[in-house]
């Protein structure tokens, strides 16, 4: 009689740390979704200066980080980023009387003047369809920006890959999504 009391006390006593455990994990996960944030950095210019050369030309584009203006509302003190993963990025010809004929491929990369902060291929696509003026490049599943989020300025690089010598100036701009986690 002893050990069947004392068995159910510790089938309950299991019970209520299970629902304890489940509860906590339930509420952990509906935190971390509260904590993501979509932002969307549109018009990014860019533009190869002529004479360029078949292979690799790389433009870059330097962005400031305020981290008050990427949270918005959401910003507190003391606020720190847990990841930041390109979810679609976006090429388009800046002339609308251009393609991207020329071109072979495009990689996106992020880069720091902290040597601690190593530079990241974002997305990359190749080959380019020739004839189109948009290129919906594919990102990477292991990239994480979120050291470049610390800074105070990035340089997010394109680099085109010619197939030929060309002498005039390419133009493009750039969409880019990321998702966000942050405390």
């Amino acid at each position: 009689m002893f050990i069947l009391r004392f068995m159910k006390k510790i089938y309950n006593l299991l019970l209520i740390t299970t629902i304890i455990l489940i509860s906590g994990v339930a509420l952990i996960g509906c935190n971390s979704e509260k904590n993501n944030k979509t932002i969307s950095l549109k018009n990014i210019q860019f533009e190869l200066e002529g004479p360029l050369y078949s292979g690799s030309n790389p433009a870059q584009y330097t962005y400031e980080v305020d981290l008050k203006s990427i949270l918005g509302k959401d910003y507190k003190e003391g606020a720190t980023i847990n990841s930041a993963v390109l979810t679609s990025a976006q090429i388009h010809t800046a002339d609308s009387n251009t393609n991207f004929s020329n071109i072979n491929s495009f990689v996106l990369s992020l880069a720091s003047d902290n040597k601690d902060v190593k530079m990241q291929e974002l997305a990359l696509l190749n080959p380019i369809p020739a004839n189109s003026k948009m290129a919906e490049l594919k990102p990477s599943t292991e990239a994480n920006a979120k050291g470049f989020l610390k800074e105070k300025h990035f340089y997010i690089v394109l680099d085109a890959d010619l197939k030929e010598d060309i002498e005039d100036n390419l133009k493009f701009t750039a969409d880019l999504t990321f998702t966000i986690n942050y405390n």
